[in-house]
């Protein structure tokens, strides 16, 4: 007999059926196999429309590789416009059937862990006064990037620095620009806020909305000094500073110890640079690939494992929190997501930052997630190319490709703690 339970708030159903284990490897084109996502299917369709404008934009030429299987870029465009056409046609009880049969799903071979993101609001002035007195820069001219494909073509990597007496050297630390003014005067300045430390979780977050006199100032992500991310948070717990390594915590302690608040905030020497961006207020901030994000749809990947706009499944769980933004609890959730933004922390096959949305309660759930769990990429509609070689490029061997009833029935390659 089988259980069927309809899970709360989805347009999803899931269905359990006891049967042998045995029978659970036969091949998996059965109508048994369903799918659970918390959120709305608005939602989803923005998300992918956000993809799509990414792809439309983006041009040919590159492939990505998921395992021994190798996509182009108009393959995973196809694959996305092949998942929508399933969630549009079909009716709920049938979906996950034409999942399994019409999408390849790639797990990577290690442990999977969410955290989440959000875009902060502040209060700021577009004055300089001395309440608001500490300046969210936009990028200075003599920042230069340097990309190493301009001059080799196999590496990826970029560079950003000033050139001096024709050596491009290292840019300004967070300690040179914020603590000594290295950049004051020169007219850099979008507005000024009245908390430094909102402003250095500004720049962790990489965009956000500045309450002004003159109306809401959305600033985004225009440049970095290039210089290593290093985690406060991580150096606070190392140093026994905090026992608890959440942005609530952190910014407790720098707020109530004014003297050694910069000390701490300037061992990451990572510096954001933002610009104004025209956005409606019911849009999220601008990702790496140029396109709004979708709150709980989008998320920061490692572009040199998962593949820009791609369609992804996540499994995790997710912070329950009070009025006041203390944790409550936790609980399980299951979607279908997209891969629209990255970070300098974002990094390796497994590593997943999920967009959670704008504002102070978006923030307190943010900042206790670090949980395990499952993710996929999905790519429907679409055969791939196999890799010729002996060995798949470093890419291709941090995936493999696993049935989705293992994916949606949690016994996949990759559970991870907390599931």
């Amino acid at each position: 007999m089988a259980l069927l339970l309809l899970v709360p708030g989805c347009y999803g159903v899931r269905i359990r059926v006891d049967v042998p284990e045995r029978a659970r490897l036969r091949p998996i084109a059965t109508p048994r196999i369903m799918y659970a996502d918390d959120l709305d299917f608005g939602g989803l369709k923005q998300a992918a429309d956000m993809s799509r404008d990414y792809f439309r934009r983006a041009g040919d030429g590159r492939e990505f590789a998921l395992g021994r299987d190798h996509f182009s870029r108009q393959q995973i465009q196809a694959s996305i416009d092949a998942f929508m056409r399933i969630m549009e046609e079909t009716p709920a009880e049938q979906v996950g059937r034409r999942i399994a049969r019409e999408c390849r799903a790639y797990t990577p071979m290690s442990t999977p862990r969410f955290t989440a993101y959000y875009e902060p609001v502040l209060t700021a002035s577009t004055r300089k006064t001395e309440r608001f007195r500490y300046p969210v820069y936009a990028k200075p001219d003599e920042l230069t990037l340097v990309r190493l494909a301009d001059f080799f073509p196999e590496d990826s990597r970029h560079l950003h620095g000033a050139v001096d007496s024709g050596k491009l050297l290292p840019y300004l630390t967070r300690e040179q620009i914020d603590g000594n003014g290295r950049l004051d005067g020169r007219g850099l300045e979008l507005a000024w806020v009245d908390d430094p430390v909102a402003l250095f979780f500004l720049h962790i977050q990489g965009s956000g909305r500045l309450s002004t006199n003159e109306g809401v100032m959305r600033v985004n992500y225009a440049a970095s000094n290039g210089l290593p991310y290093t985690s406060i948070g991580r150096y606070m717990l190392d140093n026994g500073i905090l026992r608890s390594g959440s942005s609530g915590a952190i910014r407790n302690y720098l707020a109530g110890n004014p003297t050694s608040r910069d000390d701490i905030m300037f061992k990451n020497k990572r510096y954001i640079f933002f610009r104004e961006v025209d956005l409606a207020a019911n849009e999220g901030p601008i990702g790496s690939l140029g396109v709004p994000l979708v709150a709980g749809r989008s998320i920061a990947t490692d572009s040199r494992y998962i593949p820009p706009g791609a369609l992804m499944y996540i499994r995790s769980q997710r912070p329950v929190t009070d009025e006041n933004g203390q944790l409550t609890g936790w609980e399980n959730f299951s979607r279908f997501a997209f891969s629209h933004d990255s970070g300098a922390a974002i990094k390796g096959p497994a590593r997943a930052d999920i967009y959670w949305g704008e504002g102070e309660e978006a923030g307190a759930q943010a900042g206790y997630m670090s949980q395990g769990g499952k993710m996929v990429v999905l790519m429907c509609g679409v055969n791939p190319a196999r890799n010729r070689t002996r060995r798949a490029d470093q890419a291709g061997r941090a995936f493999t490709r696993v049935a989705w009833a293992d994916v949606v029935d949690g016994h996949g390659t990759s559970a991870g703690a907390g599931m």
